[in-house]
C-alpha cells in the first residue's frame, strides 16, 4: 500500500503522542509500558522502544523502514538530554518498567539499576561557570558510561537530574559485583581527568574546609531489578546506596 498524505500526518501525530513534547528534561510516555520487547524481540531501552512502535505502525501503512525513521527524526520526538546525549528523565521509568516484566519472565536474566551522583558539582559551576562545567560534566559522564559499556551487557542511559544520571544494565552475565567495580575504575579515572585539568582542589560548597570533598568524581549505588513492587522500589535502594556512601 502506498503511504497517502494523510498517513504521513497521522504518523508525525503519532510520533508526537508516543513521546509528548520534545523536552531534554523528561518525555510524556504513552507508548505501552507493559510490553516487554520491540518487534525484533529483544530487550530495547525505552527510546529504542518508542522508535520501533512508530516503524512497526508506519509499515502496516505502507511506509518503508528508512522513511519512517525519517518521519520519526523531523517529528522531534527523536530526543536526548543536550549535555550527556542520554535518554531525558522521562525514559527512565518505563524502561525500568519493562526490565522487571523481562526478568520475571526470564529466570537466567539479570539486570540492575545504576544510580550516579557527580560529586561537587556545584563546585565545578562555582570555579567555571555553567558552560565549562557542563564540558566538564559531559566528560564525566561519558567515562562512565565507557565504562559500563565494557561490560559487554545491554545498557540503557538516562540523565534524570542536575548532578544525577543512571544506567539499566541488562543480561545473562550481568553481575552487581561486575558493575560496581566497573564503577570505582570509571571513578579512578574521572578523578585523573579532573586532576589533569587542574581542579582536583575545587573545594565542596557544602563542606568548606574538607579537603576529602575537594575536587570530583562519582557516587555510585547498583540495585538489582527482580522482584520489586514498581520502579520506584528500584530506584530507593539505590537511592540509599547513593546516601550511604555520600555520608561516609
Amino acid at each position: 500500500m502506498k503511504p497517502t498524505p494523510s498517513n504521513v500526518l497521522w504518523l508525525l501525530f503519532l510520533a508526537a503522542g508516543l513521546s509528548g513534547c520534545p523536552s531534554t528534561t523528561g518525555l510524556k510516555q504513552t507508548a505501552d509500558a507493559g510490553a516487554a520487547q520491540t518487534s525484533a524481540g529483544t530487550f530495547a531501552c525505552e527510546s529504542v522502544f518508542r522508535e520501533e512502535k512508530f516503524v512497526d505502525a508506519a509499515a502496516e501503512m505502507g511506509v518503508s523502514r528508512p522513511d519512517a525513521i525519517t518521519l520519526y527524526s523531523i517529528s522531534g520526538a527523536k530526543t536526548s538530554d543536550v549535555v550527556t546525549g542520554f535518554a531525558p528523565a522521562g525514559d527512565r521509568t518505563p524502561t525500568v518498567e519493562r526490565a522487571l516484566e523481562s526478568v520475571a519472565a526470564e529466570s537466567q536474566l539479570r539486570a540492575f539499576y545504576v544510580e550516579v551522583d557527580i560529586q561537587n558539582l556545584g563546585g565545578l559551576n562555582s570555579e567555571l561557570g555553567h558552560s565549562k562545567a557542563d564540558e566538564v560534566f559531559r566528560e564525566m559522564t561519558a567515562i562512565t558510561e565507557r565504562h559500563i559499556r565494557d561490560l559487554g551487557s545491554d545498557s540503557c542511559s538516562f540523565r534524570h537530574g542536575g548532578d544525577e544520571f543512571s544506567f539499566v544494565v541488562m543480561g545473562p552475565n550481568a553481575a552487581k559485583t561486575d558493575i560496581e567495580a566497573a564503577l570505582e575504575r570509571a571513578d579512578t579515572e574521572i578523578r585523573e581527568y579532573i586532576d589533569q585539568q587542574g581542579l582536583s582542589r575545587i573545594p565542596h560548597p557544602k563542606h568548606p574546609g574538607d579537603e576529602s570533598k575537594y575536587g570530583a568524581g562519582i557516587v555510585f549505588g547498583v540495585s538489582q531489578i527482580d522482584r520489586q513492587a514498581s520502579a520506584k522500589d528500584v530506584y530507593g535502594a539505590a537511592d540509599r546506596i547513593v546516601e550511604a556512601r555520600k555520608s561516609e
